[in-house]
């Protein structure tokens, strides 16, 4: 009698497709592939889906650290805040972590103290050992980009002083639940 060799494992996609399957998804509305410029596998869900809120926590299981789309844009909005409430503890614990190891946990600006929510950004830059008003800039009441206020003050922070400027940043938007929004510098794509 002769051994038959094994069954080789299912390919990534199998899986996170099966997984997707188990939490209530129809087969025929999602499509998972491996996009080589991304370097990751995409999970892209249709209406076809029939995707519901109540699935989101299931799905965000499924795809582990892959990325996932939605055509409809509402949707995609609804998945991204319950995959952000489901990080935002571990988001906090390491922004403490990385604030307390470099001496910026102490006096850390509490939103609440700032009636404006610019004046509570101008803390933040100051906090971050920026001159108020030179690197983040207030959209709204929940909402900031982070721009310098000259080309001139993009070429000369160092990494080390954006790395401090985005972990207080973490912390902060995570905290108090603000968004940020990154300008491009079209200077860099010359």
């Amino acid at each position: 009698m002769m051994d038959t060799p094994p069954e080789p494992p299912p390919a990534q996609e199998q899986v996170i497709a099966q997984k997707l399957v188990g939490c209530g998804l129809n087969a025929e509305g999602f499509t998972v592939r491996y996009e080589d410029e991304l370097e990751s596998m995409v999970i892209a869900i249709t209406a076809a889906a029939q995707a519901k809120p109540e699935q989101f926590v299931c799905i965000r299981e499924a795809a582990g650290i892959e990325i996932v789309t939605f055509e409809d844009f509402e949707m995609f909005d609804a998945y991204m805040q319950v995959v952000e409430e489901l990080a935002r503890p571990q988001v906090l614990a390491d922004a403490e972590k990385s604030l307390r190891e470099s001496g910026l946990w102490e006096n850390f600006p509490k939103r609440n103290d700032y009636a404006a929510f610019v004046d509570y950004l101008r803390a933040l830059e100051i906090h971050a050992g920026f001159a108020p008003g030179t690197m983040l800039q207030a959209q709204d009441d929940q909402r900031m980009r982070l721009e310098p206020s000259s080309d001139e003050l993009f070429d000369e922070v160092s990494y080390e002083r954006w790395a401090v400027l985005l972990t207080v940043l973490k912390y902060a938007s995570a905290r108090d639940r603000f968004s940020i929004g990154f300008v491009g510098n079209d200077k860099v794509r010359e």
